[in-house]
């Protein structure tokens, strides 16, 4: 996650070279996936990616090249515990006990947006989204068979581009004081354009994920 927020601190400094009317944030909440290719998959029949917290960091540069734009970065992971199991045989020959495997999905979100105001305290955005996807598959303990070990963490790595819109409440902590708090609603769609495939196939594999959340954070205005 450390080299994600690196990313998201070399935009900043690109983007910010001096810090008037600017606005920086941080948030968490609660997000959902309306739409998740991934729960067509059999193996999450009945386990599906749903609901998640997520964190997340905001830059909003109010004037840059004439415009008002944000920059957000968030991050969520949610994991399904004991999706498969994998059966073990500790001699070679005959059965042992049964090992359970988790799925992970991890995404890192990069979302810019024009920003408009609707009134003092409440503005819309809407732009173009950025998103980098790891789904995990991993063993809770090795698999033995005989006299070896055999472990399982097998990690997908996928990026994506989509849109995203928003509406935003913010309101001051007082007057003169550079602190706000701030409330945001979020509609996300986002669709795969590459892979890490490995030995995979995957030419009719994608991804698509629809995502909607709702943040609260707190920030200061430069």
């Amino acid at each position: 996650m450390k080299k994600y927020i690196l990313i998201f601190a070399v935009i900043l400094s690109f983007t910010c070279p001096y810090f008037a009317q600017n606005r920086i944030g941080v948030n968490a909440g609660y997000g959902y996936y309306a739409g998740n290719s991934e729960n067509s998959a059999p193996i999450t029949d009945g386990h599906k990616f749903r609901s998640h917290i997520l964190y997340g960091l905001t830059l909003q540069k109010e004037d840059l090249f004439g415009l008002n734009l944000m920059l957000d970065y968030s991050y969520h992971q949610i994991t399904k515990d004991n999706v498969f199991n994998v059966t073990t045989y500790p001699d070679g020959e005959h059965q042992g006990p049964t090992i359970g495997g988790d799925v992970k999905l991890v995404s890192h979100n990069f979302d810019l947006a024009y920003v408009g105001a609707i009134s003092r305290y409440l503005s819309y955005g809407a732009g173009p989204s950025f998103v980098i996807v790891n789904r995990i598959f991993e063993l809770d303990a090795p698999v033995t068979t005989g006299s070896s070990q055999a472990s399982l963490d097998d990690k997908l790595a996928s990026s994506h581009l989509g849109v995203n819109g928003f509406l935003m409440f913010t309101m001051p902590l007082g007057e003169g004081s550079g602190f706000f708090v701030s409330s945001k609603l979020k509609l996300r769609y986002s669709h795969s354009i590459w892979f890490d495939e490995g030995p995979r196939d995957l030419r009719d594999y994608y991804q698509s994920f629809t995502t909607t959340q709702l943040t609260l954070g707190v920030g200061y205005s430069f």
